[in-house]
């Protein structure tokens, strides 16, 4: 992505968590869509050209772990980034986003993870069942 100017959605339903990762993204020359809930950040999704998703887990309506399903049928190659301020999330929350982080990681944390991820090529959706489908019938013969 050297060069062009990377676009990051951002959604997470608490408005100054929202606001300062947008400043933060934006002063690292990250172009910044917003949503604020799960239904408008999907619609905003499907509607614009995305690089990457940085996505709040806990949110009213519709958690982060189904919002990243959604989007995962629609554009499987759009990495996404699942945030949490409630510690480890179980495995199967995690299925459908290609990172987790913890809200109280650094700043500096969530940018070089960002940008790890819009240098690596993501597994599409297909990759992440493959590779759920292997784990679980590993020894099976």
């Amino acid at each position: 992505m050297s060069g062009l100017r990377a676009t990051i959605l951002c959604i997470d339903d608490h408005r100054n968590g929202l606001i300062g990762r947008k400043m933060l993204l934006e002063n690292h020359g990250y172009e910044v869509l917003e949503a604020t809930g799960g239904r408008e950040g999907l619609k905003l999704f499907a509607s614009h050209a995305v690089d990457a998703v940085v996505l709040d887990y806990h949110m009213p309506g519709m958690n982060g772990d189904v919002v990243a399903k959604k989007m995962k049928r629609v554009k499987s190659h759009v990495p996404i980034m699942l945030l949490s301020g409630y510690g480890p999330l179980p495995q199967s929350k995690l299925e459908a986003v290609d990172t987790f982080l913890s809200k109280s990681q650094p700043p500096t944390m969530l940018l070089s993870t960002l940008q790890d991820l819009l240098n690596t090529r993501p597994k599409t959706f297909f990759g992440h069942w493959l590779d759920r489908w292997r784990t679980r019938n590993q020894g099976v013969k």
